[in-house]
Parts: structure tokens; C-alpha cells; sequence
């Protein structure tokens, strides 16, 4: 006999997965949608499916069965089956002392009671917060510290603002940022989080109003002609999501959803078309850091489903549960499979990158598979082999001696339209395979209209030609100067002769010459001459423990990650240059190679200028001084016990150092497996 537990049948275990899937979902659901959740192969017979249905949950009182519409539902949600006229709503909108949840964060408090359009009733309140209220607060809502010295704290506002919403559906422009706050104070001061069904405006304007590409609450309330006085103030802010709620549930209307169990059931489905479902605890959320890193989400099962990487862990991995995103049904299948969530932080957004990679080619989790759609990398490339050389965008590196090649750039229209308007200043031929010059070969259309010198019936001679070829080498190689100048000149005399015609076309050019310019100086220089190394230091709160790490990228390769813990590890790299930076500049760019090589690329186009520290090697020279000053060896004297492993050539060697230091931290909803693999792995 079983002592202290009771076995559970397969018939009451259906019902309280039934349950569970209806309480999410208080519009109800057909008995297909239901029979598809319990049972493989329902659409071969749908009308079995429904007598499972009926003679599963027909006779539990838990359940109701609606005839008319034939959609079933948990009885628990017959509260929220009332017109949209008569359900109450609470409008809310906090100002705080910044971005993070913090004991004491809440500086004012601003609210509207609705009763379906109309406004009955307010609450607002300014907070005494625990800690100083930074200058750009200040500034943004002219709420001074001043102001909030004789304010009521927190543990005094909160009571009056909880009896204040009641039971009411809480509503609020970026709904995740309000609720956080409100939610952490709640759980703080009573124990339990805020249990009201929520409602954010910014989702219901994506899906509303699909063509407005910014839905800022400034510029929604200019939209729709409100007022946007009291603006970044509580109840001013209150105030306008309120009247814009009001615009929506009266659009709702007219598309047919009357009720509040389908506003909220047409709320929670989001872009994707379908609900989502969160297995995942707001705090299990709240919990993980903001800082660079990689997140692994697993199932039910502890299963791997997804890996990705983040500058911000906690931002990113909430998106997905807060519908912040634009949620496409494949991501929506994915979060409804989430229970878990692993993470492992790293020293900066270019380990996370690299960590990333690493992790989906030893797991190949299926959702990567899906929904990872990276984007192709295009070069520049010359053959320097050809007499007369040409201009070109290939997707693809090539292994022949004499080629140059510049990139590797992301997205392809915008590098062809710069490269066209090079070579059409420049005066170089755009027709493939190599050219038999003859004076009696008639010319294209593009040497008839004067964008070509026409190499192919001797108009310009071979020596000629190449002269324009090293023009645009130079101008890849950064010499853009006197390129752009002309066509700056030529543009302004030909507006000051009303040729507005032609002074739009070179300003076009320039604007195409100017974004090739950009996106070349992110990358440095030609691929062959792109020898830099990269210094990054550990992030601010582990900073201690942690020490910098150096990106050593030879020929546009990361041939070498290393910690940089003492000067030991400084020799170590000149060692290493040393050695490989002729071999580098010989040999052609491995296949293996190439995707470390674009995640360098990308972090480059994208870094901000305070993200790290770049240094050009000009030879295998390597600058000690500069990167121990960057580093910061000489001020912080770490013991050379903590340096990284023995250098080595191998790109594969990428993945062992990527993270500079990875730290783990496991969030989930429920014990899930060791992390196996990917643990060791990550700790290396």
C-alpha cells in the first residue's frame, strides 16, 4: 500500500491538461483544437476527436460546453464572459528611478479606473524612492529628488493602489516594463504577485495598426488627434493610454470581438495567430543577468530546443515571453515548448557571438534549424590575375593567388549599388570572363553611355585601365578622399548650373560611395591586410575576477583568443603573431574559417565605439605597452596562474577562450538535467 500519494489516472490527467490549456485561453477553444493537444492523427477523423471530447470533460462541472458556438471552456472563466461595455479596467503608467527592478524603484504612480470607454475614477501618488533619482529622470519627467522628499514610500502607496485595481484587467503602454515593477513590489511587500489579467497597448497597436512603424505613446496620441499634455507623468501618461484604449476597444468592437474572454483570448495570440503559452515564472525571468552572454532553452523533458546569444540576457530572453517581438508561429511553437532556461554569461557580445556558434554546432538544437536564417556573407573581389580586371560581388572566397577580396559584408543591395557606382566613376567594365581587345569590337550600352572606358575596343589601353583599377584599390584600401571630393564638386556646380538631374544622380553616388566608405572602415581594411587584435575587458560586476581577453585576427581570420591575465600571456600572443602572420597572409581562407570570421565582421559593423579596444598591426610587430595599458596588466598585477591555455593556429582553438572567462547560471521553472556537454564545454 501507497502511503502520502494517490495515483493519478490517465483520464485525470488529460482533464488537467485541458485545464491548464482553457485557463490560458478564456475564449475557449473548439473540440478539434482540444483533441489535437491529447491525441496524434486528429485531423483524420475530426468527429472522433470530438466524442473523445465530449466523453472526457462533458459531465466535469469544471468545464463548460457553449452549443451555439461549439467552443469549450474552464466554468472558472465565466466572469470574463461579459460585454466589453460593462468590464473594468485599470490604466496604469509608473515613473521609476531607471530601467531596472529594484527595491524602492517606483517614483510616481498615475492610474485611471475604466469602465468599458468611459473613465470613472484616478489615482496618483508620487513615491519616495530609496534611492537618489538620477539627472536624465529628472530631466525626462521633472520629478526632482526635492519633490519626492515628503512623498509617502512605497509600502504606504502600494496598499491604497492594490484596493484601487481590485479585480480589474490592468491595461498599460509597454505593459512588461509597468508590470515588472508593480509585480517585484507586490511579491516584496504581500507575497504574491500581481494575479490581474493584463492588457498592453503597444501590442494592440502592432496588431491594429500594422502600417505605423513607430508605436511610441507620444506618437500614437498625434495619430489619433489626443492630447499630449503631461507627458512622462504618471496620470498624463495614464491619461493617454486610457483615451487610446478606448479608440482600440471601439475598433475591437467592429471586428466582432464584443466580449472580454475574446479580448483578452485575441490579446494573447499576437502576431503569430495563436496564444502564447509560458511555462517560464516572470521571477525565473528576473532573475537572470543583463549582460552579454548566451541563453539555452530547453522542454519538459530537459531536452536542448534553442541557443542564442544576447548583449542583454535578461532583455532578450524576456522578449520572447512579453511579446515585445514580432512573434512569427515558429518562435510562438517554440515558447510554447520552453520550461527551462540556461545561461551563460560572457566578458562581451563578440564571445557571446562566438560561444553561440560553437554551442549549435556540437547540439544542433531543431528550433536553430528552423529559425536561424543567418544572413549570407558577399565580398568584394578583384582578380588581379585578369589584364583588365573588373569589380565584383561573390558570396563566395576564392582560393586563387592574386585575388583581392574585401568583406565579409552582410546584405548584398545596398554593396551592389556601391559597387556599380564605383565602377562607373571609375570608368571599369562590368561584363564577365576576360576581354580580347579588337578596335573593330563594337561597345555595350554601358560603354555607348559613357560608364565604361571600353577596355574591348582599345578606346583605353591596358596600362590606362589598370591606372583606374588601382584608383579603386586604393579607395577600398580607405583612400576615399579625393574620389568623394570630386563627386562632391561635381554635384554642386552641376546644381549651380540647374542640371538638377545630374546633381541628383552624384549625390546618389556620393551617398552609395559614403556607406561603402563606412561599412570598409568597420571592417579595416582588405582581407588579405585585415590584421588587427581586439582587446576586451570582463564585464563591470566581474570585472575583478575576470580578466581581459584579446581577438587575435590575422588576415581577417580569428586565429587566437586569449586571456590576459599576466604578462606572460602578452609574450605568448607575440609568440604567436610572430609566427603566423606571413602564413596567414599566404594561404586562402578555410571553409571552417569563414563563420568566425563574418561573427568578427558583424561585431565590428555593429560595435559602439566604447566596446572594446581595437590595434592594427601594420607587421608581425606587436604593441606590449598598448595592450597591457588597455588590459590594464601593470595596474591590476594579476598572478600569471590565471592565464589561458597555450596559443594555438587553429581557428578551430576559437571556441575553448570564446567566452574570455563564461560564467554559468541555470534558470528554469523546474529541476531540469545537468547542461552535460555544453557545461564542460563552456567551462573550458
Amino acid at each position: 500500500m501507497l502511503y502520502g500519494s494517490q495515483r493519478t489516472t490517465p483520464g485525470a490527467t488529460a482533464r488537467e491538461k485541458l485545464y491548464a490549456f482553457l485557463k490560458e485561453r478564456p475564449g475557449g477553444a473548439d473540440a478539434r483544437e482540444l483533441s489535437g493537444l491529447l491525441f496524434r492523427g486528429r485531423d483524420s477523423d475530426p468527429d472522433l476527436g470530438e466524442r473523445l471530447i465530449h466523453a472526457l470533460i462533458g459531465t466535469d462541472p469544471n468545464f463548460s460546453h457553449d452549443p451555439a458556438s461549439g467552443l469549450w471552456s474552464i466554468r472558472a472563466s465565466g466572469a470574463l464572459r461579459r460585454p466589453l461595455a460593462e468590464a473594468e479596467f485599470v490604466v496604469l503608467d509608473l515613473e521609476t528611478t531607471g530601467g531596472a527592478v529594484a527595491p524602492g524603484a517606483i517614483i510616481e504612480v498615475g492610474a485611471y479606473r475604466m469602465r468599458g470607454q468611459q473613465m470613472v475614477a484616478s489615482f496618483q501618488s508620487l513615491v519616495r524612492p530609496r534611492s537618489v533619482v538620477p539627472r536624465f529622470v529628472e530631466r525626462l519627467t521633472s520629478i526632482t529628488n526635492a519633490m519626492l522628499t515628503d512623498a509617502p514610500p512605497i509600502e504606504e502607496v502600494l496598499p491604497r493602489l492594490r484596493e484601487f485595481i481590485g479585480s480589474a484587467v490592468l491595461v498599460a503602454h509597454n505593459a512588461p516594463f509597468d508590470h515588472s515593477f508593480l509585480d517585484f513590489e507586490f511579491r516584496r511587500l504581500f507575497g504574491i504577485g500581481l494575479q490581474n489579467p493584463v492588457l498592453c497597448t503597444v501590442r494592440m497597436a502592432r496588431r491594429l495598426l500594422p502600417s505605423l512603424k513607430r508605436r511610441r505613446l507620444d506618437l500614437l496620441a498625434e495619430h489619433f488627434g489626443l492630447s499630449t499634455a503631461g507627458r512622462h507623468r504618471a496620470l498624463g501618461d495614464a491619461r493617454m493610454t486610457a483615451e487610446l484604449f478606448a479608440i482600440f476597444l471601439e475598433m475591437l468592437t467592429k471586428m466582432g470581438i464584443d466580449r472580454l474572454d475574446r479580448l483578452l483570448d485575441h490579446h494573447g495570440r499576437g502576431l503569430s495567430g495563436r496564444r502564447l503559452e509560458r511555462h517560464v515564472p516572470p521571477a525565473v525571468i528576473a532573475a537572470i543577468p543583463q549582460t552579454p552572454g548566451v541563453y539555452l532553452m530547453r522542454n519538459e523533458r530537459g531536452e536542448l530546443l534553442y541557443i542564442g546569444k544576447a548583449r542583454r540576457l535578461k532583455e532578450r530572453v524576456a522578449s520572447y515571453f512579453s511579446g515585445a517581438l514580432n512573434l512569427n508561429a515558429k518562435t510562438a511553437e517554440l515558447v510554447s515548448h520552453v520550461w527551462s532556461i540556461e545561461t551563460l554569461t560572457t566578458a562581451s557580445s563578440l564571445a557571446a557571438s562566438l560561444l553561440e556558434s560553437r554551442l549549435i554546432r556540437e547540439h544542433k538544437p531543431p528550433f536553430n534549424r528552423m529559425l536561424k536564417a543567418a544572413a549570407p556573407a558577399f565580398f568584394i573581389r578583384i582578380d588581379l590575375n585578369d589584364p583588365l580586371p573588373r569589380l565584383q560581388v561573390s558570396p563566395k572566397l576564392s582560393a586563387k593567388q592574386g585575388v583581392m577580396q574585401l568583406g565579409p559584408f552582410i546584405g548584398r543591395r545596398n554593396l551592389d549599388h556601391s559597387v556599380r557606382a564605383l565602377s562607373r566613376l571609375l570608368g571599369l567594365r562590368v561584363c564577365h570572363g576576360r576581354l580580347a581587345p579588337d578596335s573593330a569590337f563594337s561597345p555595350c550600352i554601358y560603354g555607348q553611355m559613357g560608364h565604361c572606358s571600353v577596355p574591348c575596343n582599345r578606346t583605353i589601353d591596358e596600362d590606362g585601365y589598370n591606372e583606374r583599377v588601382r584608383g579603386a584599390i586604393s579607395f577600398l584600401r580607405g583612400r576615399s578622399g579625393p574620389l568623394m571630393g570630386e563627386l562632391a564638386r561635381a554635384r554642386d556646380q552641376a546644381g549651380a548650373a540647374m542640371r538638377f538631374e545630374e546633381a541628383r544622380r552624384c549625390h546618389r553616388d556620393l551617398e552609395a560611395l559614403a556607406a561603402l566608405t563606412q561599412r570598409v572602415r568597420h571592417l579595416s581594411r582588405v582581407v588579405t591586410e585585415n590584421n588587427l587584435i581586439i582587446v576586451l575587458s570582463g564585464i563591470a560586476e566581474d570585472a575583478a575576477a575576470r580578466p581581459a581577453v584579446a581577438y587575435v585576427v590575422l588576415s581577417g581570420r580569428l586565429a587566437l583568443t586569449r586571456d590576459l591575465a599576466s604578462r606572460d600571456d602578452l609574450t605568448a600572443i607575440g609568440a604567436f603573431v610572430n609566427a603566423n602572420y606571413e602564413l596567414y597572409k599566404m594561404r586562402p581562407v578555410r571553409r571552417e574559417e569563414l563563420e568566425p570570421m563574418m561573427i568578427v565582421a558583424r561585431w565590428l559593423k555593429e560595435r559602439a565605439p566604447d566596446d572594446g579596444h581595437l590595434i592594427h598591426l601594420a607587421d608581425a610587430h606587436v604593441p606590449f605597452e598598448e595592450i597591457a595599458a588597455v588590459a590594464g596588466l601593470d595596474r591590476d598585477q594579476r598572478s600569471a596562474s590565471s592565464s589561458g591555455g597555450e596559443p594555438s593556429g587553429d581557428a578551430s582553438a576559437i571556441g575553448s577562450g570564446a567566452g574570455g572567462g563564461v560564467g554559468k547560471k541555470a534558470v528554469r521553472g523546474e529541476p531540469g538535467p545537468p547542461l552535460g556537454s555544453v557545461k564542460n564545454s563552456a567551462s573550458a
